[in-house]
C-alpha cells in the first residue's frame, strides 16, 4: 500500500502545470464538459473523444428513451433483446457489454445481481436530461470499476429563469402512446425541475415470424431540487424511477407465450453539498442509492400447460464521493477525492416444466469498495495539455488494485490538435459471479475470481477550418483485455463449470467523425467507425460488435417554426452466437417540428422509413416502417 501511494505522489509531481477551470469562464455552455475531467472544461481541451448531447438536441430528436436517442453515436453499438422494452447491450468501442459506466449524475448505474452487471439501458427515459456526455476510452481512474470503454453520463435538468412547464401528448405506429410534463425555474436561490411520463405500446412480436403481439409500458418520475445557501454554498438532491413491464416469448422452440412478463424499476436517489472552502479550493460531498429490481412471471396456458415461472431479482449499491479540486497556483489544478460503494443483493427461483420443478433461495451477499484517485493537468502557451492520474481501489474480496492513466494534446494555431492517451481500467467481478450457487446449466460463484483488466492506447488528431464551421475527428484505438470472466461449457462432464478467469480479447480499430455547419440553419454530421475484435482464447470475432459502421445526419430549419431532422445508420455484417452471422442493414429516420405560436409545436417522425428487415440478435424482430406525430405546449 505505501508503494502505491508512493506512485500517486510521483505522478502528481511529474504532471507539472495546469490550465485551471476558472479560465473555461465566459465560453459557451455547450462546449464545456464535465465528464472527462470531473470539472468543468472546455471540450476543445479533452484529450478523449467526447460526444456532447445539449438539451436542445434531445428536444429536437422528439426520442423517448436514452438507448434509441444515443444510437448512431460514433463508437456505440447498441443491440436490444427484441424491441419494446427487450433489455439493450451497449458495447463502447468493441469491448463487452459491462465495460462502459452507465452514471446518472455521478450515479454508478449497474445490475449488481445479474450475471454480467451491465445497465439495462431499454427502459430508461430522456425525462428532465439536460445533457449526455459519451466519453470514449479507459476511465477507470476517475470512475473506478466497469469504465474500460468509457462512460454515458446522463444530467438531469437543473432549474432556471421563470417557472415553467411543458405538456406533450404523443400517438403512433403499433398503438403507441405517450404524455409527458415537465416543470422547471429559479425562484431567489431556490431551483426545482421535475418530469413524469407514460408509455404504453401494443408492441410487436419479439420473435420474427410469429403473431402475437407483446406488449409494452413504461412510466419514469425525475425530480431535482437545488438550494444556494449563499456564494460559496450549495446544497441539493436528485432521484430518478423507473417502473417498466413487458412481454416477451419463450427463446426455446422460438414461439409465442401469452403469459411471459418481464418487470423491471430502476431507481436512483443522490444527495450532495458543494462547498467552497476558499476561492481556490472547491470541494463536492455526494451520498447516493441505486437499485435495480427484476421479475419474470410466467403462468400455465393453452401453449404452455406445464411451464410455471415467479422470480425476482434485487440488487442495490450505496455511494459516497469526496471530491476536491485545488487551484494550487494560478496554472495548476489538483483533483482528488475518495469514493466508497456497498453493493448488495440476492434473488429467488422457482419453476415448473415436465420434467419436474426447480426452486432456489440466493441469500443476501454483499461487497465492498473503496477507491483513492488523483488527477493533475498541465497546460503550457494554451497550446500543449497533459493530464496524469493514478487510483487505488480496495475490494473487499479480491484486495487492491492499481489503475493509470496519462494523456496528452497539442493544439496548433491552424486549427489542428494531435492528441494520444494510454490508460488502464479493470471491471470487478459481480455479486452473482463470486456467488451464485450452483447449476447444470449456470456456472457457479467463485470467490477467488480478480478483475477483468485492460490496457488501452489511443491516438489521433482534430482539425478544425472556417472559423470552427467544419470539424474533422480521426481516432486509432487498441484496447488489450486479460482476466476475462466465463462460466465455460465442458463437454465431459456436460456441466457448465463455475465462473473463472479464462479469456482474453483484442479490440483496434479507426473512428472518424465530421461536422459540417455552413450557416445558423444548417447543420450536418457524419461518422464512420471500423473495428476488429478477437477473443484471443477462441480466436473468433467478439459477438454483435460490427466491423464496419457508419452514420450521417442533417438537420435544417428553413424558417424559424421549421425544424426538419433526417438521419442515417448503416451497420456491417457481425456474428452472434452459435456461429450464425447477421446481415448488415441501412435505417433511415426523419423528424420534423412546426411551430404554431410562440406555446405550441405540433412534430411528426417517421422511422424505418425505407422498411428495411433487419435483426439485432438472430431470430429477434424489429419494427418495419411506424409513424408518430404528437402535440407539444408550454405554459
Amino acid at each position: 500500500m505505501r508503494t502505491s501511494l508512493l506512485r500517486i505522489w510521483i505522478a502528481i509531481g511529474i504532471s507539472g502545470v495546469v490550465i485551471s477551470p476558472a479560465e473555461a469562464a465566459g465560453v459557451d455552455l455547450e462546449k464545456i464538459v464535465v465528464t472527462p475531467y470531473r470539472i468543468e472544461e472546455n471540450i476543445q481541451g479533452a484529450v478523449d473523444a467526447v460526444t456532447v448531447y445539449t438539451d436542445k438536441d434531445i428536444q429536437n430528436a422528439n426520442s423517448y428513451t436514452v438507448q434509441d436517442f444515443i444510437r448512431g453515436t460514433p463508437g456505440i453499438d447498441i443491440v436490444q433483446t427484441g424491441s419494446f422494452g427487450g433489455p439493450v447491450s451497449v458495447f463502447l468501442r468493441g469491448t463487452n457489454s459491462n465495460h462502459n459506466q452507465i452514471m446518472i449524475d455521478n450515479v454508478r448505474m449497474y445490475d449488481p445481481i445479474a450475471a454480467n452487471g451491465a445497465f439495462n439501458l431499454a427502459h430508461l427515459t430522456l425525462d428532465n436530461i439536460e445533457r449526455i456526455e459519451v466519453v470514449k476510452g479507459p476511465q477507470s481512474v476517475l470512475y473506478g470499476s466497469d469504465a474500460i470503454g468509457g462512460v454515458v453520463n446522463i444530467i438531469t435538468k437543473k432549474g432556471s429563469g421563470r417557472p415553467h412547464s411543458t405538456f406533450s401528448s404523443e400517438y403512433g405506429s403499433f398503438g403507441t402512446h405517450r404524455q409527458a410534463l415537465s416543470s422547471d425555474g429559479r425562484i431567489d436561490g431556490f431551483s426545482y425541475s421535475f418530469g413524469i411520463s407514460h408509455l404504453a405500446s401494443r408492441g410487436i412480436s419479439k420473435f420474427r415470424d410469429t403473431s402475437e403481439k407483446d406488449p409494452y409500458r413504461n412510466t419514469a418520475l425525475s425530480l431535482r431540487a437545488d438550494y444556494n445557501i449563499n456564494e460559496g454554498n450549495t446544497i441539493g438532491t436528485i432521484c430518478r424511477f423507473t417502473d417498466a413491464s413487458y412481454e416477451y416469448d419463450n427463446s426455446v422452440g422460438l414461439k409465442d407465450d401469452p403469459d411471459l412478463i418481464g418487470k423491471e424499476k430502476q431507481i436512483s436517489i443522490s444527495n450532495y453539498f458543494e462547498n467552497r472552502i476558499t476561492d481556490l479550493w472547491k470541494q463536492r460531498l455526494q451520498l447516493s442509492f441505486m437499485g435495480n429490481y427484476r421479475q419474470d412471471i410466467n403462468d400455465k396456458d393453452f401453449s404452455y400447460p406445464v411451464d410455471y415461472l415467479r422470480n425476482w431479482y434485487l440488487g442495490e449499491n450505496e455511494q459516497f464521493d469526496w471530491q476536491h479540486t485545488i487551484q494550487a497556483a494560478p496554472w495548476d489544478t489538483l483533483i482528488c477525492g475518495f469514493n466508497w460503494q456497498r453493493e448488495k443483493g440476492n434473488y429467488y427461483y422457482y419453476t415448473e416444466y415436465s420434467g419436474g420443478s426447480s426452486e432456489i433461495h440466493f441469500p443476501k451477499v454483499l461487497s465492498r469498495t473503496k477507491g483513492l484517485y488523483l488527477q493533475n493537468l498541465m497546460t503550457l502557451n494554451e497550446a500543449f495539455r497533459l493530464n496524469t492520474g493514478v487510483r487505488i481501489d480496495d475490494h473487499s474480496y479480491f484486495g487492491t488494485r492499481d489503475t493509470y492513466k496519462i494523456d496528452a494534446s497539442y493544439f496548433f494555431k491552424s486549427g489542428t490538435k494531435l492528441k494520444a492517451t494510454w490508460g488502464t481500467a479493470f471491471k470487478n467481478p459481480t455479486l452473482y459471479q463470486l456467488h451464485a450457487l450452483p447449476d447444470p446449466w449456470f456456472g457457479g460463484g467463485n470467490t477467488n475470481l480478480q478483475p477483468e483488466e485492460s490496457q488501452t492506447f489511443q491516438a489521433g488528431f482534430e482539425q478544425n477550418a472556417l472559423q470552427d464551421k467544419l470539424k474533422f475527428d480521426l481516432v486509432y484505438f487498441r484496447t488489450q483485455l486479460k482476466n476475462l470472466i466465463d462460466a465455460k461449457y465442458n463437454p465431459t462432464t456436460w456441466f457448465t463449470d463455475r465462473y473463472s478467469n479464462v479469456s482474453k480479447a483484442r479490440v483496434f480499430g479507426y473512428e472518424c467523425t465530421l461536422s459540417f455547419a455552413p450557416f445558423k440553419e444548417l447543420q450536418f454530421n457524419a461518422g464512420y467507425t471500423w473495428q476488429d475484435t478477437e477473443d484471443k482464447t477462441s480466436g473468433d470475432e467478439l459477438l454483435r460488435r460490427p466491423k464496419n459502421k457508419y452514420f450521417a445526419g442533417v438537420n435544417y430549419a428553413p424558417f424559424e417554426k421549421l425544424d426538419l431532422g433526417l438521419k442515417v445508420n448503416s451497420v456491417g455484417r457481425r456474428s452472434d452466437s452459435s456461429n450464425r452471422l447477421l446481415k448488415a442493414y441501412t435505417r433511415w429516420d426523419l423528424n420534423a417540428g412546426y411551430k404554431l405560436n410562440q406555446a405550441v409545436e405540433a412534430f411528426l417522425k417517421a422511422e424505418n422509413i425505407t422498411d428495411v428487415v433487419y435483426e439485432e440478435i438472430k431470430n429477434y424482430a424489429q419494427p418495419g416502417r411506424s409513424f408518430f406525430a404528437g402535440i407539444k405546449a408550454s405554459f
